[in-house]
């Protein structure tokens, strides 16, 4: 019923304390509800099916005796009992990684799982990541591991130890060789890089231009997947006249200061002038700031990114980078996990669920980022990593789990 009594000022200043608390609230659980829905529905996928033939694998590709890709709904499944999984992780050094740490700790914990979360500390760590698969094999004893490798293949032989010691190893976003591998969680970043490459042809027309790219670490085999990607685009595309100049590539870990000094290689005469910088996402956020610097020698330069990070995003929302196609961190944890319970469940995959799933590539730029909401693509902004430790066998971390999280302080790098 409307009341015709009127609102004194000290009522109006009440009530809009009283709207203002309201709203906040509604927020906090529209975007609890957003980044929980993101991890409960049903998602999307391009599904392949069969046993995986290593001898038939190239990199960037899924092995050639798989079936597909098939495009339908993964849905989620419920442990048979607690699990305890570890995890391996090349580092926490940029928010992609830290976007992995909450896909991963927050759908295991709604999901009762167990988990122990080791980082190699860099791609160039091999020596750190097979050790702490061997640990957890062999120490912490976990039901299973899932990797994302630090190198296509020198994993290899301690994926087959794992899985001789019949504990299953599920790939995670990295692509692996390892024929002792159960199953791959992961997109194609060859494709991630075709649709850079794409998005840089068709904004480019016919005009000629000149490329530099910054793929990343050299052995992680996803950095050389975006540059042949592009490549492939770059070659599909070109106008019969059009001179395309993309610079050889400028591998290096994706460490900060690693990808400072590759930028600084456009200091030289040969790359005066480049059109565009194109290449992984700590490249692409450190070339924001590179140009700010240098607009005298490179004063039409644009930036694309071949994956997206909490900081690309919001370059892109500055329009500072132009664009950069999402990989679905968060839906690559999610399959992952479901995968290695569906294997402890005594499914076969292949068989019963893909042997590989890839989530849809949207690509973010700055006409659409709109479309796209934070906690979405990345999860919970305030949520701080949490990971073990790693020590020798004899004094190895103790898993992380649920009831665990509360009790010992996220650390973060």
């Amino acid at each position: 019923m409307k009341s015709n009594t009127p609102l004194f000022p000290f009522q109006l200043i009440r009530r809009g304390r009283v709207l203002r608390v309201i709203l906040a609230s509604f927020c906090a659980l529209f975007l609890f509800l957003t980044a929980f829905q993101a991890q409960t529905e049903e998602l999307p996928v391009n599904s392949y099916y069969g046993r995986y033939d290593a001898s038939q694998k190239k990199p960037g590709f899924p092995a050639a005796g798989l079936t597909g890709p098939k495009t339908e709904n993964w849905s989620p499944v419920r442990p048979a009992k607690e699990y305890h999984v570890g995890i391996l992780l090349p580092h926490l050094n940029d928010s992609y990684w830290e976007t992995v740490n909450f896909g991963i700790v927050s759908y295991a914990e709604k999901q009762g799982i167990r988990i122990t979360v080791y980082l190699a500390g860099a791609y160039t760590d091999l020596g750190n990541q097979r050790s702490q698969l061997q640990t957890l094999v062999a120490k912490d004893k976990t039901d299973g591991i899932i990797l994302a490798s630090v190198d296509y293949q020198k994993m290899d032989p301690f994926v087959a130890e794992a899985d001789r010691a019949g504990v299953p190893v599920v790939a995670l976003i990295n692509d692996i060789y390892a024929p002792a591998i159960k199953a791959k969680s992961m997109v194609s970043f060859h494709e991630m890089g075709y649709k850079a490459g794409e998005y840089v042809m068709h904004r480019a027309g016919e005009k000629d231009f000149s490329v530099a790219f910054f793929p990343g670490p050299r052995e992680s085999g996803w950095a050389s997947d975006t540059y042949h990607g592009f490549l492939a685009a770059v070659a599909g595309l070109k106008a019969d006249r059009q001179n395309v100049t993309v610079f050889p590539p400028l591998y290096g870990d994706t460490r900060h200061d690693v990808q400072q000094m590759r930028l600084d290689a456009l200091n030289k005469k040969q790359y005066h002038g480049v059109d565009y910088i194109v290449g992984n996402a700590v490249a692409a956020d450190e070339a924001v700031s590179y140009l700010a610097g240098h607009r005298q020698i490179h004063p039409d330069a644009k930036i694309v990114a071949t994956y997206l990070t909490t900081t690309v995003y919001e370059q892109i929302k500055k329009g500072l980078i132009l664009a950069a196609p999402s990989d679905q961190i968060i839906s690559q944890c999610r399959i992952a996990v479901d995968m290695m319970v569906r294997i402890l469940n005594g499914k076969r995959a292949g068989i019963d669920f893909p042997f590989r799933a890839s989530a849809l590539i949207p690509l973010i730029t700055t006409d659409t980022i709109g479309m796209y909401e934070y906690e979405r693509l990345f999860g919970d902004r305030n949520f701080q990593p949490v990971y073990s430790e790693f020590e020798p066998p004899s004094q190895a971390g103790r898993p992380y789990g649920p009831q665990q999280r509360d009790d010992d302080a996220a650390k973060k790098k």
